[in-house]
């Protein structure tokens, strides 16, 4: 049976006993932790040598990018002037310059796992009680989706989790800063621009459980058409015409299978509507946290008939449903509880860890007989 390569391995256990830790001996958040996996991470995702879904295309493009795009296409590209240019100004001018200088294309991949990376876990940090199993989460298996696959959307979502910040400051010109910033990886940032406001949405378990019936119930009727005509005039024509583009495609535009993800979400949702009063009380700015990971199940509802929409356009509202909700609601929890939810979470975590081993570990070449460093 394909399993993953020992370094993914040994961060792995590594989180398992630091979460432990952290949970159950020491009862509070480590740094020197955060900083072992994130150090762990960034080697095996950043020097990785064609792992990953996107890495071949990605590694096409590295040399187009700079032998045929001028600065000043970027340049374009950046003010949303027209351009014949279509990937992220911020990934285009990185790979450029990565390229001008001399550099392989692994000097690429090591500076998008560094950033995506340090962004994540330091937004993790200063907001989870219990960060390393909060990275745990994040490790399996979005860490091989986002940063180590489809890397620009990984970037953006790491920018939209960093904003968080502004978000609780209300800072708003921080906060479209960032926004900004996030559009330069991945175009699908800008559907957490109403984050800023959708936060203080007062929720409770109730009408969070009304809020996700009715995005399931409207999901078949596609209303998301319904907003082609308004994204059109609202947003630069790169952004809208990417989402016109994926509404009838043939290959994406089909409805998302019914299967494990959906039994996994729903006990989420459940832990999410039980433990709602509690998390509230006893952690900080969790109303914060829960309305954006209410917002993420919402929408995965709502475009359910769309696969490419239901995948992409929640990411970063999706990351603060496990890194964050979850993971504080351990923290909020006590004694029987606490144990039955860290038991039942990490029971899933190990059967994610083979289950993607099989399957999208090894398609990725992430296993122990197909996984290959720039360092070894």
């Amino acid at each position: 049976m394909p399993i993953l390569h020992p370094i993914f391995i040994i961060i792995f256990l590594f989180l398992a006993f630091a979460s432990y830790w952290e949970v159950f001996r020491l009862e509070k958040k480590q740094s020197i932790f955060v900083w072992i996996a994130g150090i762990l991470i960034v080697v095996a995702v950043g020097f990785r040598l064609n792992a990953g879904a996107d890495y071949p295309i990605y590694r096409q493009l590295f040399a187009g990018f700079s032998l045929y795009t001028t600065y000043n296409d970027v340049w374009d590209k950046a003010l949303f002037r027209p351009t014949s240019e279509e990937i992220e100004w911020i990934f285009v001018l990185i790979n450029k310059l990565v390229f001008d200088f001399g550099m392989p294309f692994y000097i690429v991949t090591f500076i998008m796992a560094l950033i995506a990376v340090t962004l994540k876990f330091t937004t993790i940090y200063e907001n989870v009680a219990f960060p390393s199993l909060a990275i745990l989460f994040y490790f399996m298996p979005i860490m091989f989706f986002e940063d180590s696959g489809q890397m620009r959307q990984g970037l953006g979502i790491a920018v939209c989790v960093a904003s968080f910040k502004f978000i609780k400051d209300r800072n708003l010109f921080m906060f479209l800063l960032c926004m900004y910033i996030a559009l330069g990886f991945h175009k699908t940032s800008i559907v957490f621009l109403p984050a800023y406001w959708l936060v203080k949405i007062p929720l409770n378990s109730k009408r969070i459980f009304w809020v996700l019936i009715l995005a399931l119930l409207s999901s078949p009727f596609e209303l998301y058409r319904l907003g082609g005509d308004l994204f059109s005039a609202i947003a630069p024509d790169d952004l809208s015409g990417a989402y016109t583009g994926y509404v009838d495609d043939r290959y994406y535009g089909t409805e998302v299978e019914t299967g494990l993800n959906d039994i996994v979400k729903l006990f989420f949702i459940g832990i999410l509507i039980k433990y709602d009063k509690e998390a509230c009380e006893e952690v900080l700015w969790y109303e914060y946290m829960r309305n954006l990971a209410v917002a993420g199940l919402a929408l995965f509802y709502f475009f359910r008939s769309n696969e490419i929409f239901a995948v992409r356009l929640p990411g970063a509202y999706m990351f603060f449903v496990t890194m964050f909700c979850m993971t504080n609601i351990v923290y909020a929890t006590r004694d029987r509880a606490r144990q039955i939810l860290y038991i039942g979470f990490m029971t899933y975590l190990v059967a994610m860890f083979f289950y993607f081993g099989k399957g999208n570990g090894d398609k990725g070449s992430f296993t122990k007989d197909r996984y290959t460093n720039a360092l070894w």
